[in-house]
């Protein structure tokens, strides 16, 4: 064998090695971010991260929601279960229950602590 038939066969196992190798990082990413999701339903009250968990209550208001959201503030609610803040993806979806107990059902991200809204309604007694 030549040199160059060598350099050849090293260049194309080499090539083969690395093509069939790629698929397998591309797809470990993708079946851990499908497992981070958890689906399941969160009871509390509406708040905002300008007011936090002290205007998580029956006394939060509409307005002072608005208020906060137009100055950047993201909509959030107080879980009773776990006594944990929660954002909210879907803030419309809550947005007239402010100052009721109401129950969030969706799905929590585990990496990024938000909650993306399915549905909500007024919490049962």
């Amino acid at each position: 064998m030549t040199r160059r038939t060598i350099f050849s066969l090293v260049v194309t196992l080499g090539a083969g090695s690395l093509l069939s190798a790629a698929p397998l990082p591309l797809l470990t990413p993708l079946a851990t971010e499908a497992t981070e999701a958890q689906a399941g339903e969160w009871t509390g009250y509406v708040t905002d991260t300008h007011c936090g968990a002290k205007g998580a209550s029956k006394d939060h208001t509409v307005a002072c929601l608005d208020k906060c959201m137009k100055s950047g503030s993201k909509a959030q609610i107080l879980n009773e279960a776990d006594q944990k803040v929660y954002d909210l993806d879907g803030a419309s979806k809550v947005h007239e229950l402010v100052g009721k107990r109401i129950t969030v059902k969706g799905t929590l991200d585990a990496k990024t602590g938000v909650i993306n809204v399915a549905s909500a309604a007024p919490a049962g007694k």
